[in-house]
């Protein structure tokens, strides 16, 4: 178990040495329907696809709003654990599975905390939303995004 948490700190360190332009730029975006609570809401999501891009994330960036987000591409599946350092602001994180399926969910992700968020289960993407968003769209363990590298295949 020590381990695995060194391993895990280790890991979570080299993400801010890998991003090298901070806060990066905008990248690419998709809308990405989330489906839940019987409704299907559009997200208009950054594509975070690259180490480097997936280790800037949303650090250093302005706020969020309602309908936007950043979709990390997490493929090959396996854990995925984040952190909001250098983040200022509180983040909901969507874990979903290679079917799209949300397998964890983290709320309100405090800002500037190096504690790290995840889980152990295969995940292929993680949608990041401002903080509440998951609340305030009725999601749920069970949910679907609707993952942009899924379509027409």
């Amino acid at each position: 178990m020590l381990v695995l948490a060194l391993g895990l700190l280790s890991l979570a360190a080299g993400r801010t040495a890998a991003c090298e332009q901070y806060p990066q730029p905008p990248l690419p975006t998709a809308v990405v329907q989330v489906q839940s609570a019987g409704a299907s809401h559009a997200i208009m999501a950054e594509l975070a696809t690259t180490e480097e891009q997936r280790s800037c994330g949303l650090m250093g960036r302005q706020p969020l709003a309602a309908e936007q987000g950043m979709l990390f591409d997490m493929r090959p599946a396996g854990p995925a654990f984040f952190w909001m350092d250098n983040t200022p602001e509180p983040l909901d994180m969507l874990f979903a599975d290679a079917a799209g399926v949300i397998v964890h969910i983290e709320h309100n992700a405090v800002p500037f905390s190096q504690r790290l968020r995840g889980t152990r289960k295969p995940v292929a993407a993680v949608l990041e939303l401002a903080g509440g968003s998951a609340e305030r769209l009725g999601v749920r363990i069970g949910d679907r995004i609707a993952l942009p590298w899924k379509r027409g295949g």
